[in-house]
Formats: C-alpha cells, sequence, structure tokens
C-alpha cells in the first residue's frame, strides 16, 4: 500500500471551506477514514458480486464472471 493520498485528491476538489479550515491533523485523519471507507465499500462490492454469482448454473459462472469483470 502507497502513500495516503491527499483529501483534496481523494475528493477530487478542494474540500468545501469548513473542511479546508480543520487542522491538518485532523484532515489527515478524515482523508484516512475516507480512503479506509472506499476500501470497505470496494470489498463489499466484490463480496456481494460474487455471492450473486450462486444464482446463476455453475456451466455458466466462468463466462458471467468474465462477461461482468470479476
Amino acid at each position: 500500500m502507497g502513500q495516503p493520498r491527499d483529501l483534496a485528491e481523494q475528493l477530487g476538489q478542494e474540500p468545501p471551506p469548513g473542511v479546508a479550515a480543520l487542522p491538518a491533523d485532523q484532515r489527515e485523519l478524515l482523508a484516512t477514514a475516507l480512503a479506509d471507507a472506499r476500501r470497505q465499500q470496494a470489498a463489499a462490492i466484490r463480496a456481494a458480486a460474487e455471492e450473486s454469482l450462486r444464482y446463476v448454473p455453475a456451466l455458466l459462472r466462468g463466462a458471467v464472471r468474465r462477461a461482468v469483470g470479476l
């Protein structure tokens, strides 16, 4: 895992004035929390996608997995 990304980079724009006014350590904590939440969300989406394959007939799972990019 690399360096934590800056909050503005994660948001894709400068943070709102209220967030930008926070001390640097709190902005860094917020950036870390945002990155962690995004990783957890991505993991949950992957798990849900894999779980959904249970409803696809076994012979088609490989083709469906490739078609949807899993």
